[in-house]
């Protein structure tokens, strides 16, 4: 099977499990995968060590061959249609890809995020005259797009990662555009505990940037006739503004910033909590969360949901596995929060059973890497 160069901005980094996930389940198939990252993460999940050791970093090994100079012209087209990344630059970091992705003997190159990880992938591509595919993700499509068009132009297919995204980008080009959701690895999800008996906390799991909505969730809290207790588990910017408003509002101690976790602190801290809240939102710049990952991971390890009914979240949840509600609504979260605690221990019970075979059946990372693998062979 061919061996694939995945061009990834950063890697590893803990808040971008997917791509990790992905090399894994393609490993898993039978395929050689070698990680090319332009900047090395400080914070990583204990899965991703074996990827990190094998990762290169172009960037830190400034050397092309000469002998790569003489097919550049092949990507010159691609490169002159260019407006967001500067030309030497890519010239440069293109040369030195090929030359790395050349001694590992790749194949094809698969580049997540359209952003200069795909670009630098396509000029690589051209050089040594393979295919190349990229992955869309959220804020690269919607947010900050970059040379979009061009880049979905030269390029063998593209992946989306939710249905609306799919339409979206195949509306903008006449190349094959893959629905490709991102998948959970099974195997660490066993079947649910029957004996699951949850304490009276909740939880929020991400970063702690403005697309997630932790402002609704706080101003729900204010709302609540029946005070609840939620550990917030995610860094980010808005951290600090956050915990101001806890203070000022007096519900410091019902609120805990538990910080960064990795996955397994999740999967082994999960039945304690009766629910997890996820009030995903657009952000002023247009980014938002695309087919979330937490809500897979938690329909698989028996976690109730309450969310926001926004496209990534409708595509994977339905009414009987998971509360939906209007975005930036506090009042509509306080009612659904209230609405939870009301439910019987058999009532969520069989929510959860319901999440965790739904889950299983659609969104596994095998069945998606059996669909990439198929994709990338067939060039």
């Amino acid at each position: 099977m061919k061996t694939i160069g995945y061009v990834i901005p950063c890697f590893p980094t803990l808040s971008e499990t997917f791509t990790g996930v992905e090399m894994r389940a393609m490993i898993a198939l039978g395929h050689h995968v070698v990680p090319f990252s332009f900047i090395k993460g400080q914070d990583f999940q204990r899965a991703d060590i074996p990827l990190m050791k094998q990762c290169c970093y172009p960037s830190a090994l400034p050397y092309y061959s000469l002998r790569h100079i003489t097919h550049l012209l092949r990507s010159l087209p691609f490169i002159y249609q260019q407006r967001e990344f500067g030309r030497l630059a890519l010239i440069r970091q293109g040369l030195q890809l090929a030359l790395w992705a050349h001694r590992y003997q790749c194949r094809h190159l698969h580049a997540h995020f359209a952003w200069h990880s795909a670009a630098i992938a396509i000029v690589a591509a051209k050089i040594l005259n393979i295919p190349v595919s990229f992955v869309g993700h959220g804020a690269d499509i919607y947010a900050g797009p970059q040379d979009l068009q061009t880049k979905l132009s030269h390029c063998q297919f593209c992946c989306a990662v939710t249905k609306a995204m799919h339409d979206h980008l195949q509306s903008l080009t006449k190349t094959p555009v893959h629905y490709l959701p991102c998948g959970i690895e099974e195997q660490n999800y066993p079947t649910l505990n029957n004996d699951w008996s949850p304490s009276k906390r909740f939880l929020f799991i991400g970063r702690l940037v403005e697309k997630k909505g932790v402002i609704t969730l706080l101003k729900a809290i204010q709302r609540l006739k029946h005070p609840i207790e939620i550990d917030i588990v995610g860094d980010g910017p808005q951290k600090a503004e956050l915990m101001s408003f806890c203070k000022q509002h007096g519900f410091i101690h019902a609120v805990s910033f538990l910080g960064s976790q990795n996955a397994d602190w999740l999967r082994s801290h999960a039945e304690r909590y009766q629910g997890l809240i996820a009030p995903f939102t657009i952000a002023k710049n247009g980014d938002t969360d695309t087919g979330p990952l937490v809500l897979k991971e938690a329909l698989a390890l028996g976690i109730p949901i309450i969310t926001t009914n926004l496209v990534g979240c409708t595509e994977i949840l339905s009414p009987d596995i998971g509360v939906m509600i209007k975005k930036d609504s506090p009042e509509q979260l306080a009612t659904a929060i209230t609405n939870h605690q009301l439910k019987s221990h058999q009532e969520l019970k069989t929510q959860r059973e319901l999440g965790y075979r739904h889950v299983m059946k659609n969104f596994t990372a095998k069945a998606q890497a059996q669909r990439l693998s198929q994709w990338i062979e067939a060039l």
